[in-house]
């Protein structure tokens, strides 16, 4: 019997890497996301696209075959997540900006720590309450708005919190 953890966003195909589980972890303990797979590259990077030391905290970038080409029909956001490679030789590879912050172990596993942005995983799917608090504000009567993610596993949800208008009559 083996227990793989794999990780990887849809937007590097399936997973780009893997921790082979070897002993029940600690409680609360955190399972490295391992090494990347065949075929792909990944870089801890600061904010100004270097590679940070062992230990510290960087953005994950994904490389390799299994980075996808982009987002149908969505140039923009395309063009901010897939950027150059500058540490490939290839001509038009491209790097994939997770926005998931991680640090490598001294082990050379790498270990997920959370996003650079307030993006959170429901049942799988990504959700952006800031885009969610823009669509609440954008009526008449709601003049502030704020969308939290509450609860764990299943049980996790969206709540908003609305400040409305005085009734005007």
């Amino acid at each position: 019997e083996q227990l793989i953890n794999g990780y990887g966003p849809t937007e590097s195909t399936t997973f780009a890497t893997t921790y082979k589980i070897t002993s029940v972890p600690e409680t609360n303990a955190s399972i490295p996301i391992g090494r990347p797979i065949a075929n792909t590259c990944v870089y801890l990077l600061d904010a100004h696209g270097q590679p940070v030391p062992l230990g510290a905290v960087g953005e994950l970038y994904l490389g390799g075959a299994g980075v996808a080409r982009g987002y149908l029909n969505r140039p923009e956001l395309t063009a901010e997540r897939f950027v150059p490679d500058p540490f490939s030789d290839e001509a038009g590879a491209r790097l994939y900006k997770t926005g998931d912050v991680a640090r490598y172990l001294p082990d050379g596993n790498l270990e997920f720590v959370g996003r650079n942005d307030e993006q959170v995983k429901i049942r799988g799917f990504r959700i952006e309450p800031g885009e969610i608090e823009a669509c609440l504000t954008a009526h008449p009567q709601v003049r502030d708005a704020v969308v939290v993610a509450t609860g764990e596993g299943s049980a996790k949800r969206l709540v908003a919190y609305v400040q409305a208008e005085a009734n005007k009559q």
